[in-house]
């Protein structure tokens, strides 16, 4: 996996060596997501916790696949993990509470002490998980990634923060292990005193056209501006129309052609859009964002974690312009 991350990362470089980009690469100081990237790899070397928002189709374990291979490679360094909790969806507590256990036993190569069946308590758990947290912090530096903490028990991701916060706020020494939780929910459902707080953003129009051009190729780059102004930066959006850059051209004879090149992430789009558009607030939301930008209001909360919106400097807009098209057609 770690080399995979750096062949694609040279990739991008050549090309950029090539001029297919700004040599001096200045846009990317205002690149939001990027930005983003240098900001969680200063908290994370620092060992402060982290919870991040991630809305839908943010392709959040690649970012943070990409974040721990810097991680990796710079100085401290800092050994990470990716986990996804897509497992635990519709498992019962008592489940999750087994399974986080053994996931940091794994990562951090501790010995679970004591019988296995003592977790299946709240109680237990938690008094296992302070211990594993104790004992985490010798040795290497160590981030267990954790994403998609929306597909988990809340009672099991409460218990999971609430121990870790205890642990963050009682620890002395130099810390040496370290957690970020992330997934598709409103920062009151998973914050913690102690922990830094971020959303990941969508690419930048810049950032989109370099990652397009991963796929396509630098000599493409005058027609995938027309395809970044269609679908904005979202990075599901981008990665899935990269893995079809021998059929871009079809955007540029019809946009309709779009929905077909998107494949299933299309039915899945289709899908966030409808069952928004079956609550009157947000269906009254959407109608008014598809004229134009607005100022932002509480609604938009349910639509940022559901993928259609993002919010910036007090306005809320379409996450991508061809969400428009589907909004309209409903």
């Amino acid at each position: 996996m770690i080399q995979h991350r750096l062949d694609r990362r040279l990739v991008i470089l050549r090309a950029k060596r090539q001029g297919a980009f700004d040599p001096d690469q200045r846009y990317l100081e205002n690149a939001e997501r990027t930005r983003a990237s240098r900001q969680l790899r200063v908290l994370l070397r620092r060992s402060v916790p982290v919870t991040m928002v991630t809305p839908r189709w943010s392709q959040a374990r690649r970012f943070l696949d990409d974040v721990s291979t810097d991680l990796l490679l710079g100085e401290p360094s800092v050994v990470c993990r990716t986990l996804s909790l897509l497992p635990l969806q519709g498992r019962t507590p008592q489940q999750a509470w087994a399974w986080l256990v053994q996931a940091i036993t794994e990562f951090c190569r501790l010995d679970l002490d004591g019988p296995a069946w003592q977790v299946v308590s709240r109680r237990g758990f938690r008094h296992v998980m302070s211990e594993l947290f104790q004992r985490a912090e010798h040795g290497e530096r160590r981030c267990l990634m954790i994403h998609g903490a929306q597909h988990m028990h809340v009672e099991a991701l409460r218990d999971l923060l609430e121990v870790l916060e205890a642990h963050v706020n009682e620890r002395r020494r130099d810390p040496r292990f370290n957690l970020l939780l992330s997934g598709a929910l409103a920062p009151d459902h998973f914050s913690f005193e102690g922990a830094a707080h971020i959303t990941l953003p969508d690419y930048a129009p810049e950032e989109a056209m370099e990652n397009l051009a991963e796929y396509s190729g630098v000599a493409e780059q005058g027609m995938l501006e027309p395809i970044v102004e269609l679908v904005g930066g979202v990075p599901a959006f981008l990665d899935t129309l990269g893995a079809q850059s021998g059929d871009l051209t079809q955007l540029l004879v019809s946009q309709d052609n779009l929905w077909t090149l998107l494949g299933p992430l299309a039915t899945d789009i289709r899908s966030a859009v409808d069952m928004a558009l079956t609550d009157d607030a947000l269906s009254a939301r959407l109608d008014a964002l598809v004229t134009g930008p607005k100022p932002a209001d509480e609604v938009d909360e349910a639509l940022h974690i559901s993928g259609l919106v993002r919010t910036e400097g007090g306005q809320t807009e379409l996450r991508a312009p061809a969400l428009a098209g589907l909004i309209d057609a409903s």
